[in-house]
């Protein structure tokens, strides 16, 4: 019972100076910027984990090690790659469209 009340007083005693000392005036400004920096920090790293793909300039670079989920990161060597899928893509739903005959002016007026 003794050694747990001193330490309770300990951790009073800390808090206390922890109190005072953010009180202080450098303290406190430091306390502010210290504040900011870790909310601007959290900020980034939720803001490039936000996005479900996300480009970025290397695999070594901060966007990418701040990345929770690597797989979603689009390289630039990947990029050129993707492109040519899409047009791929593109291309065949215009086909697809015109052997339906869906946007023919002639199925519409009838």
């Amino acid at each position: 019972m003794k050694h747990r009340q001193q330490r309770f007083e300990k951790v009073k005693e800390l808090l206390f100076w922890i109190g005072a000392w953010v009180g202080s005036g450098r303290s406190g400004t430091l306390f502010f910027l210290s504040g900011i920096v870790t909310f601007a920090t959290l900020g980034l790293i939720a803001g490039l984990n936000w996005p479900t793909t996300i480009a970025c300039k290397s695999g070594s670079g901060g966007c990418y090690l701040l990345r929770f989920d690597k797989k979603t990161v689009i390289l630039p060597q990947q990029f050129k790659n993707i492109l040519a899928e899409y047009e791929r893509n593109k291309n065949k739903s215009k086909h697809l469209k015109r052997e339906q005959g869906i946007g023919n002016r002639e199925q519409t007026r009838n």
